[in-house]
């Protein structure tokens, strides 16, 4: 689940920025899915070579892309520890409804917070799933007292901290690298400033950040290509899973037994190819996932032959998406003590 300066959100029906909900897959045809499965796994790869790999011209991969991107299908950031974008605490809030509007408007409400950047609306007990992050435990707090619980539709909420994102997977293909998995790594200034201008821009050239760092051009492309053969960002497209066709992807709750790990169960899921998203958490789950499938068969697959018998893991509980929301991470402003803009929409 899951990543510049903040401007706030604008008024609108699509200001928010989100990335439009996904009804079907039928928006994108083969040539939009060819594409978007080239950026997911290089979201800089030059369009020229794109257009060599799939057979058309670069025109036509400029125009395709900037139209998936103008009507936010995908956006193409830099996935990473959100930590490192001044973001050191995460949760997610679990929501129950009170029957007096559908949930997807109310998700989609949720979504324009600026404190959200992943909402979805799912089978099961609760609802509806908001992602927040802030600085603190209170902050992250004050947001689900003073912004969630008094929004009309919100019968009541319940909050998982997040211990640790533990790993993030957002490349959507069925032919899937391990290297292509994020992970929080430690970091000096020079490859923080690096990844946060990456945030803002996926494909912000790198020569246009070596005056600000004073360093050269050619020292940058060295520790971008560090940082991404580390697993400490991916600059990709990130796209909604259920317009790719993935109809039964969901979040799985997962209880550890007294002689279980959590940190070696959440470790072991990594190792999975369908899990795209991994966090250790406090609350009523020791391991939350994301699990990324394509029907019933598969997501039962999943569910019964690979995370049930995962050494500790004693008990599984799963919610299906319906719709999802999602906004991309940008870097929060040091001296901003108002943290209601620090994830800009795009």
């Amino acid at each position: 689940m899951s990543s510049q300066v903040a401007t706030g959100i604008d008024e609108g029906p699509d200001a928010s920025g989100v990335l439009a909900a996904a009804d079907n897959a039928a928006d994108l045809d083969e040539l939009d899915l060819r594409l978007i499965d080239e950026l997911q796994r290089d979201g800089r790869v030059p369009f020229a070579e794109v257009a060599r790999r799939i057979g058309v011209t670069e025109k036509t991969v400029r125009r395709r892309v900037s139209r998936l991107i103008e009507q936010r299908f995908i956006t193409i950031a830099a996935v990473t520890d959100p930590a490192i974008l001044g973001f050191g605490c995460m949760a997610l809030a679990l929501i129950t409804t009170d029957g007096s509007r559908p949930p997807t408007e109310l998700a989609a409400e949720l979504a324009r917070l600026p404190e959200v950047d992943y909402v979805s609306v799912t089978t099961g007990p609760f609802a509806i799933q908001v992602e927040l992050m802030s600085s603190t435990p209170a902050a992250v707090h004050a947001v689900v007292s003073d912004r969630i619980r008094p929004v009309t539709g919100v019968a009541s909420v319940e909050v998982l901290p997040y211990l640790r994102l533990h790993y993030q997977q957002a490349h959507l293909s069925p032919v899937r690298e391990r290297s292509d998995g994020v992970r929080p790594r430690p970091l000096d200034e020079t490859d923080r400033a690096i990844i946060a201008y990456l945030a803002a821009d996926g494909r912000a050239p790198l020569r246009d950040l070596a005056p600000a760092l004073q360093v050269s051009e050619a020292k940058i492309r060295f520790r971008y290509n560090k940082l991404v053969e580390s697993g400490a960002v991916r600059v990709m497209c990130i796209v909604n899973p259920l317009r790719l066709g993935h109809h039964f992807t969901s979040w799985v709750a997962i209880r550890v037994g007294q002689h279980g790990r959590a940190e070696d169960v959440a470790e072991a899921l990594t190792h999975l190819a369908s899990v795209s998203y991994v966090a250790i958490t406090a609350g009523r789950c020791d391991v939350l996932a994301e699990v990324v499938a394509d029907s019933g068969e598969h997501l039962l697959g999943i569910l019964d032959g690979e995370i049930r018998s995962v050494d500790g893991v004693v008990e599984v509980e799963s919610w299906l998406y319906v719709a999802v929301y999602y906004k991309a991470i940008r870097p929060r402003r040091a001296l901003d003590d108002d943290h209601a803009s620090d994830i800009q929409t795009v």
